[in-house]
């Protein structure tokens, strides 16, 4: 089962700000989460984020269905391996900034799950987490 999560955004502007990161549960109970974290500047992809494995999500949550035709088990593996994927081609080449997400070579948490997915060929289906997630793609 792939969900997207969410919480308060740490640091935060006013408070608004929420984080939203990847969990993958497959089949045998094995879980593995994608997020997007600022280091020194720059936009990191983080598998198994410790401050995000074990997080409740208090900001929202939906679960992100495989596409038609795909199974449980295929789709997990799809997303896992696209977050392998996003990690390896873009891990610390964007420069993190929160809210001006959508200018070049720039990014957040939102654009690493919208990577992810596309990677995938899944759509992330319409949900608002509460708060602020700017360039977070829903359909």
């Amino acid at each position: 089962m792939v969900v997207l999560k969410s919480h308060k955004a740490f640091g935060s502007f006013l408070g608004r700000g929420t984080h939203v990161w990847l969990e993958i549960v497959r089949e045998g109970g094995e879980k593995v989460t994608f997020s997007g974290a600022k280091v020194r500047r720059m936009l990191a992809v983080v598998e198994n984020l410790k401050r995000d494995y074990d997080k409740e999500s208090t900001r929202g949550a939906v679960v992100i269905p495989a596409p038609e035709g795909m199974g449980d088990a295929e789709w997990d593996a799809l997303v896992i391996e696209a977050g392998r994927s996003v990690k390896a081609s873009v891990d610390r080449r964007y420069r993190y900034s929160g809210l001006l997400h959508c200018l070049p070579d720039r990014g957040n948490c939102c654009t690493v799950v919208n990577l992810i997915i596309e990677r995938a060929g899944g759509r992330i289906p319409r949900f608002r987490p509460q708060g602020v997630a700017p360039g977070l793609s829903v359909c």
